[in-house]
């Protein structure tokens, strides 16, 4: 698909400009946002032949206030045929011909994030923050850092709800290779024993933590059946004189060898785990096979299931850096790389850092020895040598603002939970609600400093 470019504007745009409000917020910062420097940055990713695709800033834009508001795809392509004041902000200059007509659809949003993938998405993060930096509206002196933990959209594992969920997964695929030609056996698929064998897991009472390890057991029973006509099932499965039929049944043949990998190792875990034994790198979902544990001790909920982010910001809360990683590491070791991470954002080493005591090390990177005053509380029972003095309780005050904004990026910009596939769509959620999130601080000074203006 390629690049679809506008040299000017149409006289509908023109009149529809004038129409609106000046002084509302939208507008404003479309205004200041360099959207020329984001549609060079991302037209790379666009093919120089083909259909045109929709502009830049529209899919950008749209994805700006999809986090800002905390909406799905479907919610965003909607309210964006109707909003007069998101239609100024994405740059729609189109005349309105039919009264069905929208903008874009849901489903152009989910190819726009494929195609621009993580790299394109921390190019328009790059873009904003760099007119931040250049407006002096953040303060590179000061670096606070925290790591949480954000969920993926994925079921509650269980060893019997793995099991048997593997279970199913292979058998469909088996079955969808029989559809598509192939003479395969299936066999017996366990369908109803093993529903009735959950049944009775499910059931309470006194003796219900037996019920499951012997239904758990039960289960990786007839997983292994299964699991024995896999091999057979893909010999059998030959070559088609189709080509597309035969593009299909290569990507079953796929889909069951990774399920039917991740249903042995659901086995092996299980019966580890029953056996007292710690198994490392454990599998918690199929569609979601890189998701980790993260231990956060809380009272409702003392494991969460996803990937890990890192965030640093400033002292006026603005996200300048953040990464995602695939496991729960410690947070002493993402320090020096978010410390490194914000040298390459802003062009200058922090003066002070700040960060709770889960980063204390006892001999800091040669790297944070440049840092003139960093304000980290120790470890266990000692205070740390400098936690009298003033730049330490100070910098440790500051440092609990960078809570609020991780509650912000979670309940208003869709961090708490990542909905999109993969590491990449980890990736991709935190780069847009940390955009979502500066983009609406800095709307929000903006039309506040105009209306002081106005008032002045």
């Amino acid at each position: 698909m390629s690049l679809q470019k506008s040299y000017q504007m149409t006289i509908v745009a023109g009149v529809f400009q004038a129409k609106l409000n000046p002084s509302n917020e939208l507008l404003i910062l479309a205004e200041k946002i360099n959207w020329e420097a984001i549609t060079e940055a991302l037209a790379p990713s666009y093919s120089n032949l083909g259909r045109a695709g929709k502009p830049i800033r529209l899919m950008v834009g749209a994805h700006i206030l999809k986090h800002m508001h905390d909406m799905s795809d479907e919610d965003v392509a909607k309210r964006l045929g109707g909003d007069v004041y998101w239609m100024a902000f994405c740059g729609i200059d189109e005349p309105f011909v039919t009264e069905d007509w929208q903008p874009l659809n849901a489903s152009t949003m989910t190819y726009f994030r494929k195609r621009i993938g993580p790299s394109g998405v921390a190019k328009i993060d790059q873009v904003i923050l760099e007119q931040l930096l250049t407006e002096k509206r953040i303060e590179p002196k000061s670096q606070f850092v925290d790591t949480t933990a954000m969920e993926k959209d994925v079921a509650y594992p269980t060893d019997t709800e793995l099991l048997d969920k593997g279970r199913r997964r292979v058998v469909s695929g088996l079955k969808k290779l029989k559809q598509l030609g192939r003479k395969i056996s299936i066999g017996q698929t366990f369908t109803r024993v093993a529903k009735k064998a959950l049944l009775e897991i499910i059931k309470l009472g006194k003796d219900r933590q037996e019920r499951i390890k012997k239904g758990a057991e039960l289960l990786a029973k007839f997983a292994k059946v299964v699991l024995k006509r896999v091999p057979s099932a893909l010999r059998k499965a030959k070559k088609h004189n189709n080509k597309d039929t035969q593009k299909r049944i290569e990507a079953v043949q796929e889909q069951i060898r990774t399920d039917s990998e991740l249903l042995t190792r659901v086995i092996a875990q299980t019966a580890a785990r029953y056996a007292g034994t710690h198994v490392k790198k454990k599998v918690y979902s199929y569609h979601e096979p890189q998701v980790t544990c993260i231990a956060k001790g809380k009272r409702g909920k003392p494991n969460e299931y996803g990937s890990k982010v890192s965030l640093a910001v400033d002292k006026n809360g603005f996200v300048v850096t953040h990464k995602v990683y695939d496991s729960n590491v410690g947070d002493t070791k993402t320090l020096e790389e978010a410390v490194s991470d914000w040298e390459t954002a802003t062009g200058q080493m922090p003066e002070e850092l700040a960060a709770d005591r889960g980063y204390h090390m006892a001999k800091y990177p040669e790297k944070l020895k440049n840092i003139s005053r960093i304000a980290i509380p120790r470890t266990g029972k000692r205070k740390h040598q400098d936690s009298d003095k003033a730049y330490f309780r100070r910098l440790q005050r500051k440092r609990a603002s960078i809570e609020p904004v991780f509650s912000h990026l979670k309940q208003d910009h869709r961090m708490n939970r990542c909905r999109y596939k993969g590491f990449k769509g980890d990736q991709i959620n935190v780069s847009l609600a940390a955009s979502a999130w500066n983009a609406r601080k800095w709307m929000k000074q903006m039309a506040s400093e105009a209306k002081r203006a106005k008032i002045a």
